[in-house]
């Protein structure tokens, strides 16, 4: 897995909690404006390692109009426990960690948008799972997580009511959130060489 060190928070001019307040407020108008240069397209290649390791790129994205990259290329492993070699973490912590950061990332924006200043925020995310829906031992059960906890901790100059607030608003705003809750259509098949 690639992986990125981050500098400290330091704030930098028209930032809060780091983020580029104008740049957010700008895009808002923009998207509410422009509905068309809202539609993004985000997409990963995958490719089998060994056992049931495999590891994703990610580089190219689409939105704002354009085809775009991000700064680098990214790449993450990942395999299972039990079955696999320990290259990575499961797929299933992948969603766990997804929908942390993306939570995340709406308290930071949320906050910043509010002015107010973060100084820590953690969470936990657990999600269960009976894998003998997986493996096909029983067909009863489900494969995917039966349930997910996501648990904050947020130190920031906001009292209990606003930090209970901004949580709320990154959790109704997510898209992993979305995504784990309401059905989204997803399509499987062979690609054309």
């Amino acid at each position: 897995m690639t992986t990125t060190s981050h500098p400290a928070t330091t704030e930098r001019p028209g930032e809060t909690n780091g983020v580029p307040t104008a740049k957010m407020f700008g895009a808002i108008a923009k998207f509410t404006d422009a509905p068309e240069l809202a539609a993004f397209r985000f997409s990963a290649s995958n490719t089998w390692v060994d056992g049931t390791a495999s590891t994703s790129r990610i580089h190219d994205w689409y939105g704002i109009g354009a085809d775009q990259k991000h700064v680098q290329e990214f790449q993450f492993t990942s395999d299972h426990p039990t079955l696999g070699h320990g290259y990575g973490p499961t797929p299933q912590e992948y969603v766990l960690h997804a929908l942390a950061s993306c939570i995340t990332a709406g308290v930071a924006t949320g906050a910043a948008a509010r002015d107010i200043r973060l100084h820590r925020v953690t969470a936990t995310v657990t999600g269960q799972i009976d894998v003998r829906g997986v493996l096909g031992v029983d067909p009863d059960v489900r494969k995917g997580f039966s349930g997910i906890e996501v648990t904050f901790d947020v130190e920031a100059d906001a009292d209990e009511e606003q930090v209970d607030a901004l949580i709320a608003s990154a959790t109704k705003y997510s898209a992993v959130f979305d995504m784990l809750t309401g059905p989204t259509r997803v399509t499987v098949g062979r690609g054309r060489s």
